[in-house]
């Protein structure tokens, strides 16, 4: 069933954590959004710094902004866990407290879930654009009109483990969820630091998904964020190893995956390790680059080249316009 237009409300989750440095910013932007059927529930995390008096302040202004404190810090994933199951709303768009709205954000979602969402579709991605430090906006541009495309969620993560798909999936600004997917899902896990997207692959082994080919929401690159302290340990390999290989155990008969299927989901933190290795070596920090290399057993050596190589090629794609804005090191902050 498709929710009729005039009935459909939107809920954002909003979790928080002394982040007073962007929130006026991401909160103003939410209430200079040109669809008006929303509500803003905000997970603060124990707090203290004077985002529990700015989310006040916004508050009184505003009675479709609701605010949840807890006293006691809690893991990020279990704060965004918490923002999520507060939301009233069949849908969720997950939200970051240093990321921006455009203003036709929310309007082009809930255009995207009355005109192209049926109930088999638990997941909708956007397109962003990027705001680095120095100011600078790239937005991103799609070759072509923006279009609303859907996908087989089963058949989506097949072609992803098979390394055949190029749509990606999404962080979490740049989610929405259906909340039925959501309380039928295991939900983020605080063991991960890309809790986001491994909870994703699990989701989509049931539901379908859109992807909204559109930059409507502003990604804020700079060196706080999860990704750039991922940039700076191994973490980010040790989790893609230890994932990969439990989601191809438990779930390769149901996804019907083949002995090449299965071999390439156990050497996804390879690809993993030479995206790591590529960035360091575009930041010229020849020595990170050379112990996440000691990480990698010599066996996966020439597995390892060319996926170093091919995040080389594409990232010096995408370089070659923003170099000319942005230096490296603001591209990719550690």
């Amino acid at each position: 069933m498709v929710i009729p237009l005039e009935r459909q409300t939107l809920s954002i989750a909003l979790p928080v954590y002394n982040g007073a440095n962007f929130l006026r910013e991401a909160l103003d932007s939410i209430l200079a959004q040109d669809f008006a059927r929303f509500e803003v529930v905000v997970s603060d995390n124990a707090s203290t710094d004077e985002t529990p008096r700015i989310l006040e302040e916004f508050a009184r202004k505003d009675a479709r902004i609701r605010v949840f404190r807890t006293e006691e810090f809690l893991p990020q994933q279990d704060n965004v866990n918490r923002a999520v199951d507060l939301c009233s709303g069949e849908w969720v768009k997950l939200f970051c407290h240093d990321d921006l709205m455009k203003p036709d954000c929310l309007k082009i979602i809930n255009d995207t879930i009355c005109s192209s969402c049926p109930e088999t579709v638990g997941l909708i991605s956007n397109g962003e654009a990027w705001l680095f430090e120095n100011g600078y906006v790239d937005e991103r541009r799609l070759d072509g009109r923006p279009t609303v495309e859907q996908y087989h969620g089963r058949e989506l993560v097949l072609q992803m483990l098979k390394g055949k798909n190029k749509r990606g999936l999404p962080a979490l600004t740049t989610a929405t969820v259906r909340k039925t997917a959501w309380n039928a899902s295991r939900k983020f896990n605080r063991d991960f630091i890309h809790f986001d997207v491994f909870l994703w692959i699990e989701l989509l082994l049931h539901w379908d998904y859109v992807c909204v080919n559109q930059p409507i929401t502003i990604n804020r690159i700079h060196s706080a964020q999860v990704a750039a302290s991922a940039r700076k340990s191994c973490r980010s390999i040790h989790e893609s190893r230890q994932f990969y290989r439990w989601f191809i155990q438990n779930y390769h008969a149901e996804l019907n995956a083949g002995w090449l299927i299965r071999a390439k989901t156990w050497a996804r933190w390879v690809a993993t390790a030479g995206t790591l290795i590529a960035t360091k070596i575009l930041r010229k920090d020849f020595a990170g680059a050379c112990a996440i290399v000691s990480e990698v057993p010599p066996h996966c050596f020439v597995m390892l080249s060319f996926f170093i190589a091919r995040t080389l090629f594409r990232e010096g794609h995408k370089l070659k316009s923003l170099r000319r804005h942005v230096p490296v090191s603001l591209i990719y902050p550690e």
